[in-house]
């Protein structure tokens, strides 16, 4: 197997990877290296429909990744009290099983007991937030976002521009125990560090 054969492969492999991403910037990032890898081949080897079209879906990856480079999307964060019970239910129960793969045995009356937000991006309900405060520390009981829109945004809003928010109610600091890497790495990402003195568990200082 030659040089070039290996970049067609590699190429392929790649694009075929990044139509299994739910998240759609995922996708458009995995995409665009996969079709670079295969105009690439198409060069090497002189096939030059090979080579147009996958430079062309390079310009289609990048100037959609650009557009959404742009775009400032807006959040807000909804109190069950204001969302009401039935609508968060249907939202749990579809998406349970994802919930459950982060956070489980919470069971849905956990959540609706606790001080749960909804979280919305451009209007679309896209996670929530949900915490229990004892003093100064506010236990996190779960904070879910759907696959589509696990791009960090929404930790940020929550974790760092809607900080003087919880600031305000006495809160110092949050904390999470978490066994999921996954969510362990959204943790990090978002500013906390992990407590030496209990394994799994996570802290931020606000």
């Amino acid at each position: 197997m030659n040089l070039a054969e290996l970049i067609g492969y590699a190429g392929s492999v790649i694009i075929l990877v990044s139509l299994l991403m739910r998240s759609l910037v995922k996708l458009r990032w995995i995409n665009l290296a996969g079709s670079v890898l295969f105009s690439l081949y198409g060069l090497m080897i002189r096939a030059w429909p090979v080579f147009g079209i996958n430079a062309v879906i390079v310009g289609i990856d990048a100037w959609f990744l650009w557009q959404m480079g742009r775009l400032r999307d807006y959040f807000d964060l909804a109190p069950l009290s204001e969302i009401g019970a039935g609508y968060f239910r249907k939202f749990f129960l579809y998406h349970e099983n994802d919930i459950q793969a982060f956070f489980p045995g919470t069971p849905f009356e956990a959540l609706a007991g606790a001080e749960t937000y909804l979280l919305f991006r451009n209007m679309l309900p896209v996670g929530f937030f949900s915490m229990e405060q004892d003093g100064e520390e506010a236990r996190v009981v779960a904070d879910y976002v759907v696959p589509e829109y696990r791009d960090f945004k929404t930790g940020n809003f929550v974790y760092g521009i809607k900080r003087m928010y919880f600031k305000e109610r006495g809160i110092k600091r949050f904390a999470v125990e978490s066994g999921n890497p996954v969510h362990q790495k959204y943790l990090i990402r978002n500013g906390f560090r992990a407590d030496a003195k209990t394994p799994g568990r996570f802290i931020k200082a606000l």
